[in-house]
């Protein structure tokens, strides 16, 4: 992740208003929605990561997201790892005792890297 997409991941979630549970991204009345639908107003992690940056990009962010706010570890095969990291963020995000306090904790935690 580049410090460019963790500063716009961070300020999609500047408030706790944008971020859900239970679906990938939900509208102003809190129907479920695409991530790309035009009416969401809030997302979760995975939702929120495919909004800003597509999901081929969001496929590749998956994996160091992932073992910074869920503590995942690498132990599947490449084409598995995107899926499985994937898989662990939203189940992170949809528990009961995650809050949007601890999400934002743990997406500022997430190291950067420069490209190229």
């Amino acid at each position: 992740m580049t410090q460019d997409e963790k500063d716009k991941l961070l300020a999609l979630f500047e408030r706790e208003t944008r971020w859900c549970q239970q679906v990938e991204a939900q509208d102003e009345r809190g129907k479920p929605v695409h991530y790309h639908d035009k009416k969401a107003v809030a997302w979760d992690v995975v939702g929120g990561m495919c909004f800003l940056f597509g999901w081929e990009r969001a496929c590749k962010l998956f994996g160091p997201v992932a073992r910074q706010v869920t503590g995942l570890q690498r132990y599947l095969t490449y084409a598995d790892w995107e899926m499985a990291a994937m898989a662990s963020l939203q189940d992170f995000n949809d528990k009961v005792d995650t809050t949007y306090a601890l999400i934002v904790e743990r997406l500022r935690k997430v190291p950067v890297h420069r490209r190229g």
